[in-house]
């Protein structure tokens, strides 16, 4: 019986697809080389020094990153099996020839139900091979009002409010309780409606915006 359990989970594996949708961190440490002496061998180790921002390569933003919405977790208390094969529900968005404000109609066009505790938002940013930061796309209050409708803690996106004028996705985000994962990479890569996640931040007690590694599981 033991056998045969093995054997499922070894074909359900073998069908799995794995994405990492975690950005490079290239920058931002030192390395040194130590001397060290292990059975009687002098060898040579590397001690990397970090000195890295909170905001580093792809990051997750706990509530309270906002002091005034401090729910009391942080990277290191936060639920880890609220974190680990999280179903989550992706939406494509085609935005050629459209403004820069996301609204609600367009979530809807894309006629995907988001029915899971996670969402990933691909709006084909981070797959331009030309980026204006000044042209870059952003949420529209009744977006974020449609989000917050759909009862998710967890949201994943190539774009937030990056302008002159937020509104306000992170405080109202925040307000509910909902943790938002910035920068993640490779997006596009992603070919089903439906996935997993596995979110994987720093553990460090009181911190609570820290670089993550992500993976997507079809």
């Amino acid at each position: 019986m033991r056998r045969m359990h093995s054997g499922i989970c070894l074909k359900q594996c073998e069908n799995m697809k794995i994405i990492d949708l975690t950005q490079k961190i290239t920058k931002d440490f030192r390395t040194d080389i130590v001397n060290i002496v292990l059975s009687g061998s002098k060898y040579h180790a590397f001690v990397h020094q970090f000195h890295l921002s909170s905001m580093a390569g792809t990051y997750i933003d706990f509530p309270g990153h906002i002091k005034e919405f401090d729910n009391g977790f942080d990277s290191s208390n936060y639920p880890v099996e609220k974190l680990f094969m999280v179903d989550a529900t992706v939406i494509k968005l085609n935005r050629s020839g459209k403004q820069r404000e996301i609204h609600s109609e367009e979530l809807e066009a894309a006629g995907v139900a988001l029915d899971t505790p996670a969402v990933i938002v691909d709006a084909g940013w981070n797959a331009l091979k030309e980026k204006n930061q000044d042209e870059i796309y952003f949420f529209e209050k009744d977006a974020i009002t449609w989000f917050i409708s759909k009862n998710i803690y967890l949201f994943v996106s190539d774009v937030y409010e990056n302008h002159k004028d937020p509104r306000g996705i992170f405080v109202e985000f925040f307000r509910k309780g909902i943790l938002t994962i910035c920068n993640p990479a490779n997006l596009e890569k992603i070919t089903a409606s439906k996935v997993k996640l596995c979110i994987f931040p720093l553990r460090i007690p009181g911190a609570t915006q820290v670089p993550c590694r992500i993976i997507a599981v079809m």
